[in-house]
């Protein structure tokens, strides 16, 4: 909807360009990614029981605190990752499916498809 706004009134006024009007959008998701992560973080984390593993070393909070900039990344990346795959396509359907399809497909492929000097053939 945003983007439609920006064809029809901002782009033929000049006003700002398209990557100040990405910039701007991606920012106003930052405080939203930061609670979603927060909330994410303490429903998940601590019930579970994540926290017991690093009991042995004494690093429950500085693991905890890692677990938690790991779950704000993820937030950050797949609200940054919806919006590379609107602004490739006309309408919302279509930019789901193929932001979906390329999720699915970045955690099948997730550290399978890595260099290995013994592969290279001489």
């Amino acid at each position: 909807m945003s983007r439609s706004i920006y064809e029809v009134r901002e782009r033929p006024s000049k006003i700002y360009s398209w990557k100040v009007f990405m910039l701007s959008n991606i920012l106003t998701e930052l405080p939203w990614a930061v609670i979603s992560a927060v909330v994410l973080f303490v429903t998940w984390y601590y019930p579970i029981g994540f926290f017991r593993n690093a009991e042995l070393t004494n690093t429950v909070h500085e693991r905890g605190g890692l677990m938690f900039l790991f779950v704000l990344m993820y937030m950050l990346f797949t609200s940054t990752f919806g919006y590379m795959c609107v602004t490739c396509f006309e309408t919302a359907e279509t930019a789901g499916n193929v932001a979906n399809l390329l999720f699915v497909m970045c955690l099948i492929f997730c550290g399978l498809v890595i260099y290995h000097p013994s592969t290279q053939a001489d």
